[in-house]
Order: structure tokens, then sequence, then C-alpha cells
């Protein structure tokens, strides 16, 4: 069974303050850099829950100089992303499906918004 192509990334770029993302179904995505940041997967952004059910919490600190700038972005096998940003930062990994949902476009807010109802 072949791969959804909406969900297949054909091309990724950092380019400004943003990521963008061109889909294997053709549509283009451009995701802000501080939104990207703020949504960071990893576990001194979002915290973890260790294996005895005790959880960790983020570490809680002030975003330094370029924690908003994507320098470059990259695969991660077949189901991720990685931003490195400005400040050094290069952890977390967005899942190439949420961030097909997440898209900030006018066309997709709006079939999300419908598919909310």
């Amino acid at each position: 069974m072949a791969a959804d192509p909406r969900f297949q990334v054909t091309n990724l770029v950092a380019v400004g303050d943003e990521v963008a993302v061109v889909w294997g179904d053709g549509h283009e995505s451009y995701y802000r850099g501080e939104d990207l940041r703020r949504a960071c997967t990893c576990a001194s952004c979002q915290g973890e829950r260790h294996l005895f059910g005790r959880a960790t919490l983020p570490t809680l600190k002030p975003y330094a100089e370029g924690a908003f700038h994507p320098v470059a972005a990259s695969l991660v096998g077949n189901y991720g992303m990685q931003v490195h940003w400005g400040d050094g930062h290069q952890y977390g990994i967005y899942r190439l499906d949420w961030l097909r949902r997440a898209c900030p476009c006018e066309a997709c807010r709006a079939i999300s918004s419908q598919n909310d109802q």
C-alpha cells in the first residue's frame, strides 16, 4: 500500500523566519518559526513521562536570541522534521502528519474548522 502523498515531503527549506514544506500532493505550507519553536516536542520544552508515571516538567527559561529563527530543517526518516534554531536548539521532532494538519494556510484552516464541527 502506497503512503499518503499528503504526508510525504518533496521539499523542505528554512527561509527567513519560516520553514517552507512542499508536500507530495503539491500543497505548500509555510510555518512561522515562532509558532514551530513554541510547539517544540522535545523533553526540555514539553517535559516527559518516565517509565513509572513520574513526570519531568519542561525547563521553563526565557527564549534566547535567535530562538525563533530556523537556520535549517531536515527530514527524520519518513515520519518527521527536525529544525535547527538560531540559538542552537535542535532536539524536537515534528511529526509530518501533525505538521500537515497544522498547516496555517487559509484553505487548510477552513478544512480543519469544518472537521471540528
